[in-house]
């Protein structure tokens, strides 16, 4: 065991108040970090710091007193988005984008990747680099929040808080807010040059970007926290490729953004093999 490993040192039920165990860690100097699981929420330390987090855990009394604190602050939802900040925050956008798409479709074009006007039954669109060359830099980004319909949203807000919390959770909101960044702008580029000027928008292609990062990152760098359950990669994969078909742009009257899909999904990858790589080198991990 190298010293640099994070090793696991115990399970809490999902409803127990953790502040308490974490004011402790951090008064003892040592560092540690929650994972939440289904039904679980896990404490990881450095190897070299196991003894002392297992004795603070063994001290009389301190288990039954954050058990009695999670009677009287139960764990729920809202605790759960105070947790993983930005994926609360991706979530939130979404439903204002659904909003503005369905009530203010007036004011749509101002986040859509590239401006548009509309002209009796033709939509005119401009080009991305018309945009940014006025300095309009959100319109990388903004496409993400845009929702066509409640299925829409739930399927992607659904997924956003499967692999969201993971992440967040593991390896800290900034460096999961710099992956929702990077496949969101990342998908809509392959979108807009697949596909050219279109009317696009949702979370898929990030969705699929945090899929290919869990993926791929736990095969380079195995953590039980990232593991997927059976079944997740299959699914997900087997559904980008019915919507490649163009079955269900016919079932559902619209069309799919497969490029942002695929764009999403393949630097996912890329990151998350960035990523176990560089955790793998440091904690001397053999595969």
């Amino acid at each position: 065991m190298r010293e640099s490993e994070w090793i696991k040192v115990a399970d809490f039920p999902a409803v127990w108040d953790l502040s308490l165990v974490e004011r402790e860690l951090e008064q003892q100097g040592i560092p540690h970090r929650l994972v939440d699981h289904p039904g679980s929420r896990q404490l990881w330390v450095h190897g070299e710091d196991v003894p002392r987090a297992v004795a603070l855990l063994k001290e009389p009394g301190l288990l039954d007193e954050m058990q009695q604190a999670s009677t009287l602050k139960p764990v729920g939802l809202v605790a759960q988005l105070r947790r993983h900040p930005v994926m609360a925050v991706c979530l939130l956008l979404s439903a204002l984008g659904a909003a503005l798409v369905h009530w203010h479709f007036e004011l749509l074009h101002w986040f859509t990747f590239q401006d548009f006007t509309v002209a009796g039954r033709h939509v005119l669109f401009g080009t991305v680099e018309d945009a940014l060359a006025e300095g309009q830099l959100w319109r990388l980004l903004t496409p993400i929040f845009l929702h066509f319909g409640i299925f829409h949203l739930a399927f992607n807000s659904l997924w956003i808080w499967e692999f969201g919390r993971r992440i967040e959770g593991f390896a800290g909101s900034l460096h999961f807010a710099g992956v929702v960044l990077l496949t969101g702008v990342g998908s809509n580029l392959g979108q807009y040059f697949w596909e050219g000027p279109s009317l696009f928008g949702g979370m898929s292609g990030v969705l699929y970007g945090l899929l290919g990062y869990l993926w791929i990152r736990h095969k380079v760098h195995p953590q039980p926290e990232l593991a997927l359950p059976p079944g997740i990669v299959g699914f997900l994969l087997a559904w980008l490729f019915i919507c490649m078909t163009g079955i269900v742009d016919l079932l559902m009257g619209g069309r799919i953004a497969n490029a942002a899909h695929a764009s999403g999904l393949v630097l996912g990858m890329i990151l998350g093999a960035g990523a176990g790589l560089i955790n793998r080198g440091r904690s001397g991990y053999n595969a």
